[in-house]
């Protein structure tokens, strides 16, 4: 009688092994890579939102919002003639890429004259805004928020 066992040879679930650990080694850091693009495009959606919201304000009231009009507080804005009105809300739960908790959502500062250089970031999300309403700007910064490290600007 002729007794085949069935069934792989340990030398063929080795090479298996081996070619699967090589395929993950290879996808995993580029499927990581793309999920941080993917987060950074999405703030810089959500910034084109806020600059057209900001825009379709200052087409109807004949100037954007101040600065003293906004107040940012843990990455939450409130803008009383702005938000529902214009955009739904601006909270840190909007924002997409990781980063720790205090620099999530959004900051106001004031948009710096020709010339000046901006401050340093607090938010992955700044609107700047002048004290008259005359300008408004809107940048997403990488999540190392360094100033001169965005990734996306209105201007």
């Amino acid at each position: 009688m002729d007794y085949r066992q069935k069934g792989f040879t340990l030398l063929e679930v080795m090479l298996v092994v081996v070619i699967l650990s090589v395929l993950a080694a290879i996808a995993i850091p580029r499927l990581a890579g793309s999920s941080d693009k993917a987060r950074e495009k999405a703030d810089i959606i959500t910034a084109r939102e806020v600059k057209a919201a900001l825009d379709r304000y200052e087409i109807e009231n004949g100037s954007y919002p101040t600065k003293n009009d906004f107040t940012a507080k843990n990455g939450k804005i409130t803008a009383e003639n702005f938000i529902p009105a214009y955009i739904s809300s601006l909270d840190a739960s909007v924002t997409q890429q990781a980063v720790p908790e205090e620099n999530q959502g959004f900051g106001v500062q004031t948009l710096p004259s020709e010339g000046e250089e901006y401050s340093s970031p607090t938010n992955l999300i700044m609107i700047y805004l002048t004290e008259d309403g005359s300008a408004a700007e809107v940048r997403v910064y990488d999540k190392n928020l360094n100033k001169d490290s965005w990734l996306w600007s209105s201007n």
